[in-house]
């Protein structure tokens, strides 16, 4: 019999687990770029550089981490999680503390590194393959509620950061970052760990417990075999995809406001509205996911972020900003749920580090190359809107990609 669990009923059952990846998906955000986006004007001063340099500096140590992240996200398969998670914790701890203490452009270079592959690279990976591996019937609602992390970060660190760099500076912010993990983090994780390791948890009528047992009878993917499979090949386009915009937006966001005539206010507070609707759109994917598939989701998750792009290029008046912003959080909403079930439908669990270490590696060098993409363009004369709609475009080419070359896959 099957049960279509609730999210009350759900997290009832198994708070601990999905408050594990809700945390670390939260604390995640001191290596995204919405939030390493606001010390770019006290670091250029500090360091006298110019932006075109350190959009450079960003992107080479986005792209070294995302290196990293291949060889070193797989072993989430091997290592115990309670093991590897304290590597990743006492990695982000670092990071920041390195930050802090940042003198010269070499420890800077290192710093944003390793703000990028244990923030943005590492703590996503840990909660995302933690929970699709303990949830099978209802991985998607599951994923949903790991991935409120990203939403509550979008909408609460921006304002805290940039409050606290005013009133501390931007070396004594990231110094309270340290501190936050040091007491917030580390306990927190410590003590949801002790929860749910070694434990199953409840779906439903049944226990599962997850990989322990299901993934016995899987296959084992080599990261070889992962990037050969078609199934490769039809995903990654809209992975890349997803990384590159979004970091480029959130890099550009003050250019983009002074192109359209807005001010960088309204801008900030205009993505409130982006953060709303990835969260609603995040906790709808669940239900979806669980009842479709996300294979039969996954065609349509960019299709609200090009009609964002459509109002962003059409209008001017400042009612169009939250109208672009709630249409690209709904992309991101959906995205993050859907394409991690997918990963685990596709490929099963049991190699789902590896599988997830290869697609994060992808998303991450799409991080690093949006701002330089647009940055190369801009300077050679194109505006925001010409990018955009050649963004269109080959957003339309990538639909239409994965409806003839996905058909047949996405009906397996």
């Amino acid at each position: 019999m099957t049960v279509d669990l609730n999210y009350l009923q759900l997290f009832r059952n198994n708070r601990k687990i999905l408050l594990f990846g809700v945390v670390l998906t939260l604390f995640s955000s001191f290596g995204q770029t919405f939030v390493l986006s606001l010390y770019i004007p006290w670091i250029l001063e500090s360091f006298e550089l110019s932006r075109s340099f350190y959009s450079g500096l960003y992107a080479v140590a986005t792209l070294t981490s995302a290196a990293t992240l291949i060889f070193v996200g797989k072993y989430i398969d091997h290592v115990p999680l309670k093991r590897f998670t304290w590597f990743v914790m006492s990695g982000i701890f670092l990071a920041c503390l390195v930050a802090a203490a940042s003198v010269n452009v070499v420890m800077l270079f290192l710093a944003i590194y390793m703000l990028r592959f244990f923030g943005q690279g590492m703590l996503s990976h840990t909660s995302a393959t933690t929970v699709s591996r303990y949830f099978s019937r209802a991985r998607g609602k599951a994923l949903s509620i790991a991935y409120l992390g990203f939403p509550i970060g979008e909408g609460l660190f921006p304002v805290i950061v940039v409050s606290a760099i005013l009133y501390l500076g931007w070396r004594q912010t990231f110094a309270a970052s340290a501190g936050m993990i040091l007491l917030v983090l580390l306990p927190l994780t410590i003590y949801l760990m002790r929860g749910f390791l070694h434990k199953p948890v409840i779906e439903g009528e049944e226990l599962s417990s997850g990989a322990t047992v299901s993934s016995r009878q899987e296959r084992e993917w080599k990261q070889r075999e992962i990037v050969r499979s078609p199934y490769f090949f039809l995903f990654a386009p809209t992975v890349f995809l997803v990384g590159f915009l979004l970091t480029a937006l959130f890099f550009y966001q003050t250019f983009i406001a002074g192109y359209k005539g807005w001010t960088i206010e309204w801008m900030a507070g205009s993505i409130l509205a982006y953060a709303i609707s990835s969260f609603l759109f995040s906790i709808g994917a669940g239900p979806l996911v669980d009842r479709f598939s996300a294979k039969r989701i996954f065609p349509f998750t960019l299709f609200p972020m090009a009609l964002g792009l459509v109002v962003l290029g059409l209008f001017h008046h400042p009612v169009a900003t939250p109208i672009f912003w709630l249409l690209v959080g709904m992309s991101a909403g959906l995205n993050s749920p859907v394409v991690s079930a997918l990963y685990a439908e596709t490929y099963g669990t049991r190699s789902l580090g590896s599988v997830r270490s290869i697609f994060t590696f992808v998303m991450v060098v799409s991080t690093a190359l949006g701002p330089v993409v647009y940055s190369f363009f801009l300077e050679k004369g194109f505006t925001f809107s010409h990018i955009h709609w050649a963004v269109i475009f080959v957003i339309l080419l990538n639909a239409l990609f994965i409806r003839i070359y996905g058909r047949t896959l996405l009906a397996r």
